[in-house]
């Protein structure tokens, strides 16, 4: 297994934690992961991605980004919305890349990933976005009550794994690797600052009215022209938090002016696809981008 060294880079003024390793002839593969800071039970960081970069390491090179307040990266000063974590994200990724790289979001990185590639589509070969309920359409109205009841406090292993458990459609891949990777985030100072700013009402309104102004942004600048880069949809068939209906609507409202964009919808699966169903996640994320290199040659 290929091992992924981490180190740091000035992204935005913040100082970034990245996993980066492997090699490969096409453009790099950058791994943004969700969890909205201070606002979900879990502590996201680059550990939620699992056995992934590794994998994709073997033929490619592969970097993670630790996102503004989460993991080893701090938050800022500022307000913390979707528009700060996205410029942050496309820093990051011009500071570690050499080219255009392939974009993989999950969840709320989704929706970063999105913005990406609307503002600065010059540093993307591709966007996948992964399970993301901040990207597609919002429902009916209907309050989601999967993280209903959440222990407290949500730092300990008990806590987390109940979020994660929550979360899947079977808790096989919930290992010790992720709940010490996932302890280690919630008790990282750039967490706990995210923390005390999400308590302050003002600062939790800010963040969510980001997703709703980014997320209608993404439609809109979809619907008046072509979305800028090749896109991939994956859904997953038992994700609580997002359904695949709302999934292919993301893809429908692409896909209008974008012919570069596909959906893919990954059976046996929460709100995780490329933890619980590995080798099915792999071979779609990999098939899109050889193709779209194949078609380039």
């Amino acid at each position: 297994m290929t091992v992924l060294t981490p180190r740091t880079v000035q992204a935005n003024d913040l100082v970034t934690q990245i996993f980066e390793g492997g090699a490969g002839n096409g453009p790099a593969v950058v791994l943004l992961h969700g969890g909205t800071p201070g606002l979900v039970p879990y502590a996201g960081g680059s550990h939620l991605w699992g056995a992934l970069p590794e994998t994709l390491a073997r033929t490619r090179r592969v970097i993670a980004i630790d996102a503004a307040g989460s993991g080893g990266t701090p938050a800022g000063d500022g307000p913390l919305t979707v528009e700060v974590m996205a410029r942050h994200a496309a820093a990051a990724v011009a500071a570690v890349a050499d080219g255009p790289v392939h974009l993989v979001g999950h969840d709320l990185g989704g929706l970063v990933g999105a913005l990406v590639a609307l503002d600065q589509p010059g540093l993307l070969a591709s966007l996948a976005i992964v399970a993301s309920a901040a990207a597609a359409p919002s429902g009916d109205g209907v309050d989601n009550l999967t993280f209903l009841g959440a222990p407290e406090p949500a730092s300990t292993r008990q806590a987390q794994f109940w979020a994660f458990d929550r979360m899947s459609y079977a808790h096989h891949h919930i290992d010790s690797t992720l709940l010490d990777g996932s302890v280690a985030a919630a008790e990282s100072e750039a967490h706990r600052a995210v923390l005390r700013r999400m308590a302050n009402p003002a600062a939790a309104a800010a963040l969510t009215g980001s997703v709703l102004r980014a997320k209608f942004g993404l439609f809109r600048a979809a619907r008046e022209a072509a979305f800028p880069v090749p896109t991939q949809i994956i859904a997953a068939a038992e994700d609580p938090l997002v359904s695949r209906d709302h999934m292919l609507w993301l893809f429908r409202i692409i896909a209008q002016h974008q012919p570069a964009t596909q959906f893919h919808l990954i059976n046996r699966s929460g709100s995780f696809p490329f933890r619980e169903q590995p080798e099915a996640f792999l071979h779609v994320l990999t098939a899109f981008q050889d193709g779209l290199l194949a078609m380039a040659a």
